[in-house]
């Protein structure tokens, strides 16, 4: 039986909001981290770009977290979606200026989004599983 034209608009604006809301979740928390870095006049250091990398996994882990959450249907396919969506937003903008800074970071910038991404929506799928085998009935054999 096919879908109804509301289903599959509820569906999609759940996929849109859940996505708008990963990204979101995403560049509110780097902008904080790398302002309240740079608020106190510092230089980039190796040690910062690090802790950037591993923050940057997490928050990207978040934000698909997010998008799977609230698109409340298959979380890793939303968060493949999450992770093509910033893959665009990040290169995107290199290929048509040019790259503004080393090319290097706009690939290492894609990894870490697609590795917290892919993260973040296995996380969602490993917690609706979970719940999916605590509320079914045991069968003992």
């Amino acid at each position: 039986m096919p879908k109804s034209i509301s289903l599959r608009f509820r569906n999609a604006a759940l996929t849109l909001l859940g996505l708008g809301l990963g990204y979101l979740v995403l560049i509110v928390s780097s902008t904080l981290v790398y302002t309240a870095y740079f608020q106190t006049g510092h230089l980039p250091t190796p040690e910062f770009m690090a802790f950037a990398a591993i923050c940057g996994v997490f928050f990207s882990a978040l934000g698909a977290y997010v998008a799977a959450f609230c698109a409340r249907r298959s979380p890793v396919m939303h968060a493949v979606y999450f992770c093509l969506m910033l893959c665009l937003v990040y290169t995107l903008p290199s290929l048509l200026f040019g790259p503004y800074g080393l090319s290097f970071s706009y690939v290492v910038n894609v990894g870490i989004v697609v590795a917290g991404s892919l993260i973040g929506g296995w996380f969602r799928y490993c917690q609706i599983h979970r719940q999916s085998d605590l509320l079914s009935p045991a069968v003992e054999g």
